[in-house]
């Protein structure tokens, strides 16, 4: 074989090895990021569930302080246990918020837990500065 063509003939090689590789690359962060935001879908899912049990216990402890106000007794065990619970679910959620917030790669606010841009030096929801 002549040698222009052998010569030829490996940079091809090399170029098609070369663009392989970078396919490879390709392919495995966009299965990496598309992983990503199916973890981030399923922590919204769990958000939302976990929003709409804070928002019932808030609505429990709301009836509970306007029955008092009302002049019923309250019973504190209950106030306790609902108080409690509250604290927790808004743990859990603070804590979902952060890992979603990680998944895409953003910032939490320090003042009211929702996520922001990475680039952002004010939160879009309370203003507080990041």
């Amino acid at each position: 074989m002549d040698e222009k063509v052998k010569s030829l003939l490996e940079r091809v090689k090399g170029t098609a090895s070369f663009a392989a590789d970078a396919a490879a690359d390709g392919a495995r962060a966009a299965g990496k990021r598309a992983g990503q935001m199916v973890d981030a879908a399923k922590l919204n899912v769990q958000l939302f569930d976990l929003n709409g049990e804070y928002n019932d216990l808030m609505r429990q402890l709301g009836q509970v302080m306007y029955e008092t106000h009302s002049g019923q007794v309250a019973d504190s065990a209950l106030v306790t246990d609902l108080l409690n619970q509250a604290d927790e679910r808004k743990a859990r959620i603070n804590e979902l918020k952060s890992r979603i917030s990680g998944l895409k790669q953003a910032q939490v606010c320090p003042g009211c837990g929702e996520p922001c841009g990475r680039n952002d030096k004010f939160c879009r929801a309370c203003g507080a500065q990041l």
